[in-house]
């Protein structure tokens, strides 16, 4: 299957980068700790959150939609695409991609998408609404008693994002 893909320009991953830069340091301020258990070090989390920024910019891009470079978002969505919620889960481009994840608390109506990034160019793999995790994925922990359960949807249960525009 041919996925879907978009290049940022450099000014694009500079600007994402920056937004990145600045959610990081609201969350190290706020002493939130993030990542649900797993021990990712100082500079992995500085990676992760300036990829899952630029992750979240590709999508708005390739759908053509805003977006706004917010912060101190904690538990909101991370875009509104055709009016509709949206959260993003990245991971860094790999020939072995895993599954789409959906924590416990998720919000029915949001749609997760999965993109994965190779900088400057960001992969669409699928998406999924919510409310259809339970139907599609497995409940698990991976094996990993000290991470929490979460909803693993299979990347071949997804959507293609071109559908997307038909979801009411």
């Amino acid at each position: 299957m041919s996925l879907e893909k978009v290049d940022l320009n450099w000014e694009e991953i500079l600007s994402g980068a920056i937004t990145g830069i600045v959610r990081e340091t609201e969350s190290l301020k706020a002493n939130i700790q993030w990542g649900h258990g797993a021990s990712f070090d100082r500079y992995q989390k500085w990676g992760k959150t300036i990829s899952g920024c630029l992750a979240e910019m590709a999508l708005a891009k390739i759908m053509k939609s805003y977006f706004t470079h917010s912060v101190n978002n904690f538990q909101g969505k991370d875009l509104i695409i055709n009016d509709k919620p949206v959260q993003v889960r990245s991971q860094l481009f790999s020939k072995s991609y895993k599954s789409l994840i959906i924590r416990k608390g998720f919000k029915a109506e949001d749609y997760y998408f999965y993109v994965s990034d190779d900088t400057p160019t960001f992969y669409f793999h699928g998406y999924i609404q919510a409310k259809d995790c339970q139907k599609c994925g497995t409940w698990t922990n991976f094996g990993k008693n000290d991470r929490p359960f979460v909803w693993s949807i299979p990347l071949d249960k997804l959507k293609p994002i071109t559908e997307f525009i038909n979801e009411s």
